[in-house]
């Protein structure tokens, strides 16, 4: 059993660092799409975009030489996200039917599947970091915190917004009188 534990925890920190690696260079809508549904093309286009973007902005900023272009290229071919695939997931319905353990079955197959796409992209990035020169790995290094910053309190913010977990009170405002 702590195998078990000690494997999902390794898979989580493996996905979280995949996610925030190459989130500068991927930015794709997540599974299910915002509330639940299937992304839309044009949001599909959207984050195309967004990507095309900010690999273009890092691109100048790390001033990639001639020499380099072909890791370049190899770095975004094998850190290039996966296409949404609705037929991956089951439906709320099919999900409904599976016992407990079958459940977990699945969830387990989609982490380990998530693992070895971060194991992946954790691999394509170190590679592609050994051709950097160490004024390029600077400018990288504060890319990724820069980036790691911004997604953290885009999240943060996002927790905000949803509000406490399910079942929690939420926190004493200090601005709130005392009532009496």
């Amino acid at each position: 059993m702590l195998k078990l534990k000690t494997r999902i925890l390794a898979g989580i920190a493996a996905v979280s660092i995949s996610a925030v690696t190459v989130a500068a260079f991927a930015q794709v809508p997540p599974p299910g799409g915002p509330h639940g549904r299937a992304p839309s093309a044009e949001q599909i286009a959207k984050f195309e975009q967004m990507r095309a973007r900010h690999q273009a902005q890092l691109h100048d900023k790390l001033k990639i030489s001639a020499s380099q272009e072909a890791a370049w290229k190899l770095f975004l071919d094998k850190t290039k996200p996966a296409p949404f695939d609705p037929a991956a997931r089951p439906s709320k319905e099919e999900f409904a039917k599976l016992s407990t353990p079958e459940r977990l079955d699945k969830k387990l197959e989609f982490m380990r599947k998530r693992e070895a796409f971060a194991e992946q992209r954790v691999a394509a990035t170190k590679e592609f970091y050994a051709t950097l020169s160490p004024e390029q790995q600077k400018t990288f290094d504060a890319e990724f915190e820069r980036m790691e910053r911004h997604r953290f309190d885009h999240m943060r913010h996002h927790d905000e917004r949803r509000g406490p977990p399910h079942g929690a009170k939420p926190a004493p405002d200090a601005a709130a009188p005392a009532a009496k």
